[in-house]
C-alpha cells in the first residue's frame, strides 16, 4: 500500500542519517582536538575524574618548580658558607703562625692585617649572600632564619603540614674587631690577639670551633638538599603517572576514532543514497493513476 502524505521510509532514513552525521561530527571533532572528552556531555563521569587529575598535575608542576627554586636557594647559601669556612680555616692558620716563637712584632702586625681583612670579608659575604632579595646566612641579630617550602601538589586529601618542609639556616655575624656569632654560638677571633704569641695560641681552638660550626651548618643544608632532591623525584613520578592516567581518560584513541569516522562516512553516504531512494518510492503511486 502506497502512502504519500507520510513517507515512513524517508523519515526512518532521516533519523538514521541524523544519528550517523552526529557520530561523524564527534569523530572528526575528537580527531582534530586529540581529545575524547571535549564537553561534559561526552563523558560526565570521565570529565570529573580528568579535571581532578588535571588539578593534581598543575599542582605537581608548580611543586616541582618550587623544589627546583628551593634547591637553588640552598646552593647559594652553601656557596657563601663554603667561602666563609675557607676564610675561617685561613684564620686558624694565621693564629698558629702567629703563635710561633720565630715571628717578631712586625710579622704579627702583618698577620693581624690579613686577619682583619678576612673577618671583614666574612661579615660582608654573610650580609650579601642573598636569593631573590632574601638574606640567607646573615644572622641579623636573630641567630638563624627559617625557610618553609611547599612541596606537595595541593590535594585536599593531604594535610597542609605534610605538603610543606622547612629548614633553619643558622646565620653568621662578625664585628670589625673579630667578635661575633655563628648561629647561636658566640665566636671571638679578636684581631688584636693576633699581635701576641700567647693570645694567638688561644685563638687556634676558637678558629677551629668556628670552622666546625660552619661545617655543621653546611651538613644540615646538605642533608635537607638531599631530602628535597628525593622529594622532587617523587613529585615528578607522581606527575608522570597522573598525566598517563589523565590521558587514558580524556585523550582520543586515534586508531579507534579513525575507524569510527570511516564507518560513519560510509553510513552517511549510504544513508544519503537510501534517503534519495525513499523519496522516489512514493512517485510509484502515480502508476496507479494511469489509464
Amino acid at each position: 500500500m502506497f502512502r504519500i502524505n507520510t513517507n515512513m521510509l524517508a523519515i526512518n532514513g532521516q533519523r538514521n542519517l541524523f544519528r550517523t552525521a552526529n557520530d561523524l561530527s564527534k569523530s572528526m571533532e575528537r580527531l582534530t582536538s586529540g581529545l575524547r572528552i571535549n564537553r561534559a556531555s561526552d563523558d560526565a563521569a570521565g570529565l570529573t575524574v580528568s579535571e581532578l587529575m588535571r588539578s593534581q598535575i598543575s599542582g605537581s608542576k608548580q611543586a616541582n618548580q618550587n623544589i627546583s627554586q628551593a634547591l637553588t636557594l640552598l646552593q647559594v647559601a652553601d656557596g657563601g658558607l663554603e667561602q666563609v669556612g675557607g676564610m675561617l680555616r685561613r684564620l686558624k692558620e694565621l693564629a698558629i703562625q702567629s703563635a710561633d716563637g720565630t715571628l717578631n712584632a712586625t710579622n704579627r702586625s702583618g698577620i693581624s692585617l690579613e686577619a682583619a681583612a678576612l673577618i671583614a670579608e666574612i661579615d660582608r659575604i654573610a650580609e650579601t649572600t642573598t636569593f631573590n632579595g632574601v638574606s640567607l646566612i646573615s644572622s641579623a641579630g636573630t641567630g638563624s632564619t627559617n625557610f618553609t617550602f611547599y612541596l606537595g601538589d595541593g590535594s585536599a586529601s593531604i594535610d597542609s603540614a605534610d605538603q610543606q618542609a622547612g629548614v633553619n639556616i643558622k646565620g653568621i655575624n662578625f664585628l670589625a674587631g673579630g667578635t661575633g656569632s655563628i648561629g647561636d654560638t658566640l665566636v671571638a677571633l679578636t684581631v688584636a690577639d693576633f699581635l701576641s704569641q700567647v693570645s694567638a695560641a688561644a685563638l687556634v681552638s676558637a678558629a677551629d670551633t668556628a670552622v666546625n660550626n660552619v661545617a655543621q651548618i653546611r651538613t644540615e643544608l646538605g642533608a635537607f638538599s638531599n631530602r628535597l632532591s628525593r622529594s622532587q623525584i617523587n613529585i615528578q613520578t607522581i606527575m608522570e603517572n597522573t598525566m598517563n592516567a589523565e590521558s587514558i581518560v580524556r585523550d582520543a584513541d586515534f586508531a579507534a576514532e579513525a575507524s569510527a569516522m570511516t564507518r560513519a562516512q560510509i553510513l552517511t553516504q549510504s544513508g544519503i543514497s537510501m534517503l534519495s531512494q525513499a523519496n522516489l518510492i512514493p512517485q510509484q503511486a502515480l502508476a496507479l493513476l494511469q489509464f
